[in-house]
């Protein structure tokens, strides 16, 4: 993981594609989408929710409802308190008939059978569960509420861009983040009722928060944030 090969960028130059243009001798690093734990486990890092904790048993972090709803036993799913509701997802309580929803939708195998490697898919559903999981929306408001104070919201949006892709944002991103941001806090301000019960996060009530949440939502869902590159 520390070589020079593993490390080098996807892209490319005419000269490396014109002698290398299946990448038989590695001129350029693979275009990889993280698998289904990484992404979860590098949206909570990078929020600053993300539990260091270790060993124990298995726990169960927030899921959409119903998924484990029960005719006869009622909802088995107890989503988990304090900080083990943010470990990391190789803890995350895992039953073969109802598997954790995120995790399937990245193509995590059910455990049914033996895996030797897993077959990465790009679906719609991948972006709505980074959209609309609520795994990924308190990430989204917990990464905004650390960025919140900066000098300006173009700051903030720099600094959180930054930290979840390891580069600098350019002016045209800026702009279209920048436009996501105004966007909402101007619904907000012609319609306060917005607020309430949004993204079903009770702690937000402010309308810059809110605002900056969405921004994070997006930077969240980039494929610079999604993929090895």
């Amino acid at each position: 993981m520390l070589s020079g090969t593993y490390r080098q960028s996807s892209k490319i130059n005419k000269e490396k594609q014109q002698i290398d243009p299946k990448n038989e001798y590695y001129a350029r690093g693979p275009k990889l989408r993280m698998s289904a734990e990484e992404i979860r486990d590098q949206t909570l890092a990078v929020s600053g929710l993300l539990s260091k904790k270790m060993h124990g048993p298995g726990v169960m972090p927030p899921q959409p409802e119903g998924i484990w709803g029960h005719a006869y036993m009622g909802d088995l799913w107890k989503v988990s308190k304090g900080e083990d509701r943010y470990r990391r997802a190789v803890y995350t309580y895992f039953k073969r008939t109802s598997p954790y929803p995120s995790f399937m939708t990245f193509d995590a195998g059910s455990r049914e059978v033996c895996s030797v490697r897993r077959l990465p898919t790009n679906t719609p559903l991948q972006a709505l569960v980074t959209l609309n999981d609520p795994v990924y929306l308190e990430a989204a408001m917990n990464f905004a509420k650390t960025h919140l104070e900066q000098n300006s919201i173009e700051d903030a949006i720099k600094m959180m861009y930054n930290k979840a892709t390891f580069k600098k944002i350019n002016a045209q991103k800026l702009e279209v983040l920048k436009d996501l941001y105004d966007a909402a806090i101007t619904e907000y301000e012609e319609d306060p009722a917005a607020l309430d019960g949004f993204l079903d996060l009770k702690e937000i009530t402010e309308k810059r928060l809110a605002a900056l949440t969405l921004v994070a939502n997006a930077i969240m869902n980039l494929d610079e944030f999604l993929t090895h590159a």
